[in-house]
């Protein structure tokens, strides 16, 4: 197997202490976070402006910038050990999307963070009896949600989209990729978060929907 593989334009690192043989042959066929790119390759625009929370290896974020522009595109990461691996992938594809190793929450601090040996088990939430705990950054989601000014949402958190929902100012905002995850939130939980986003104009896109990864739509 070789040190990268390509899925959908992006060059993804397959030999790394953190990506597992599972993760690796996910890659390698093209099975990895294959449906949050399903859905961000068909409503992504040139004039979109994205702001991907959770952004794992760096696939989602160097795959926007490729197509609009690294200046456009914004990663957040928790997970401290991520981002060797997120500064590997965007250097492999020549993009540069600004990175971000902290945890967007209520106010500025610092936080538990939950790690885990399978990196995207990693939480705010703890889910498993392997994880180690870090304190880690965390800065004001709603300040950098108007510093950054995102068009284009992009979350996938491990369960902490319920928080992260109840607090994030959508003004701006007109697309939303997010995956829930239903076996740490419960079937309430993640109605309130759709109900929500109804509630601020949001449209469920029925056409698009991929298991447990939605996609959100409203004009502004």
């Amino acid at each position: 197997m070789p040190d990268f593989s390509d899925n959908y334009g992006v060059m993804l690192p397959v030999k790394h202490a953190l990506i597992s043989k599972g993760i690796a042959k996910q890659i390698y066929f093209e099975e990895y976070e294959s449906k949050e790119i399903d859905i961000i390759s068909k409503r992504l625009d040139k004039n979109d402006r994205v702001m991907e929370v959770g952004a794992g290896i760096g696939f989602l974020s160097a795959f926007c910038a490729k197509q609009i522009g690294s200046e456009n595109v914004f990663a957040y990461e928790a997970n401290p050990e991520l981002i060797d691996v997120i500064k590997m992938t965007h250097k492999k594809n020549y993009v540069s999307p600004q990175i971000y190793n902290i945890f967007l929450a209520d106010a500025d601090g610092e936080c538990e963070f939950y790690l885990n040996d399978d990196f995207w088990a990693s939480s705010s939430v703890v889910n498993t009896v392997s994880t180690r705990k870090v304190m880690i950054r965390k800065v004001s989601l709603n300040d950098e949600i108007r510093r950054i000014a995102p068009t284009f949402l992009i979350v996938d958190i491990e369960g902490g989209e319920k928080d992260f929902f109840a607090l994030v100012d959508l003004s701006g905002v007109k697309k939303i990729c997010i995956e829930t995850h239903p076996g740490i939130l419960t079937d309430k939980d993640i109605s309130e978060i759709f109900n929500g986003l109804m509630n601020k104009g949001f449209w469920l896109d029925f056409s698009i929907i991929r298991k447990n990864v939605f996609y959100f739509y409203r004009d502004c």
